[in-house]
């Protein structure tokens, strides 16, 4: 039975559905909640111990890293067409992410920090980039100037490398990925469109999966210190309250690092990409309701400004789906089941 795939593949999807089941329990506890926005840098923790590659939990993830993005891979191949919406609905999801990453520029900026509020910009050079970020936020709201405001942004983010460093730079590449899409999506004449549009959401997808790649390394695997130290302000390790003691938040910081990083590979591949990023639009609705649940309304909205673009970013992509480049979909022969829903032609702008 197993070369006709009727049990196999059935197996697959069971594994992968409680998996994802199991991500999504621990991920609205802290995978995409952003460490560095509300623990120091020189946060320490007693006895702090970091994990080693050849740990049995640090193995065990590896394995189910592997295991869930093959899933990933394999469902992508029986996965149907979606239908596209039409042209008007998917100019409203573009100019929601424009908006709130305008908004969310803006409100930063007014902070004194640049991009994340985490990164508070200093000197004469950090002053510069906070009214460049101001000025790109207003353009970008009032829908003025939305190419040169696009320029703009990958003008800032080289400031932002210049002044913080090069892994800041790569956790919050998804604003690259953002002024690329909308610089594409704004060229002066219709041929020049219709020539790059087609790349357009496949490099907003693939800088977004780096952004968390990044961000799950730095901050909660490499940067586990932070991650426990946060987990010891905000108690969101739930699993020994469930019975499962030897859950300790060492090992929640270390799985909620792995989920992460699950999430942007799945990114970079273009495999499942609506389903990946229905569960990061979860995790980041309960991250912000964590909050709100503790009484810390301050830090929920820290959580919503900072999550502006990358909401915006997940709406255009729960729309479009991985766009019509560099996605491994194209490399892998596919075994769809027929099934009712009509397969159009992508246009352009996907």
């Amino acid at each position: 039975m197993l070369p006709n795939g009727t049990l196999f593949y059935p197996a697959i999807f069971r594994i992968l559905w409680v998996a994802l089941i199991i991500l999504l329990l621990l991920s609205a506890t802290g995978a995409v909640a952003h460490v560095r926005w509300f623990v120091d840098s020189s946060a320490t923790v007693e006895d702090f111990v970091a994990y080693s590659i050849t740990d049995p939990e640090v193995l065990i993830w590896i394995a189910i890293a592997i295991m869930l993005v093959g899933a990933s891979i394999v469902l992508d191949t029986r996965l149907p067409n979606v239908r596209i919406v039409g042209s008007d609905t998917r100019h409203d999801f573009i100019e929601i992410l424009r908006i709130f990453t305008g908004m969310s520029m803006l409100l930063t900026a007014y902070e004194g920090a640049i991009i994340a509020p985490h990164l508070i910009a200093y000197g004469a050079f950090g002053t510069q980039l906070i009214f460049l970020q101001a000025i790109i936020g207003i353009l970008l709201i009032a829908n003025r100037f939305v190419r040169h405001a696009a320029i703009l942004m990958i003008i800032l983010h080289l400031g932002l490398t210049v002044q913080f460093g090069i892994i800041a730079a790569l956790e919050y590449l998804i604003m690259v990925g953002i002024a690329i899409f909308l610089l594409i999506n704004n060229l002066p004449t219709a041929e020049l469109r219709a020539q790059y549009k087609q790349f357009s959401v496949a490099i907003m997808r693939i800088l977004a999966g780096i952004s968390l790649i990044t961000l799950g390394l730095a901050e909660k695997l490499f940067g586990a210190i932070m991650a426990e130290s946060f987990l010891a302000a905000n108690p969101w390790n739930f699993l020994p309250a469930l019975g499962f003691e030897f859950f300790t938040d060492r090992l929640f910081a270390l799985s909620a690092g792995f989920v992460e990083v699950i999430f942007g590979i799945i990114l970079v591949l273009g495999t499942t990409t609506r389903l990946n990023v229905l569960a990061l639009s979860v995790v980041l609705l309960a991250s912000n309701l964590l909050f709100i649940i503790e009484g810390n309304n301050e830090a929920a909205l820290v959580e919503f400004v900072g999550h502006m673009p990358i909401i915006g970013v997940a709406l255009v992509l729960l729309l479009l789906g991985a766009g019509q480049r560099w996605k491994l979909r194209k490399l892998i022969p596919t075994q769809r089941k027929n099934t009712n829903l009509k397969t159009i032609r992508v246009p352009s702008d996907a």
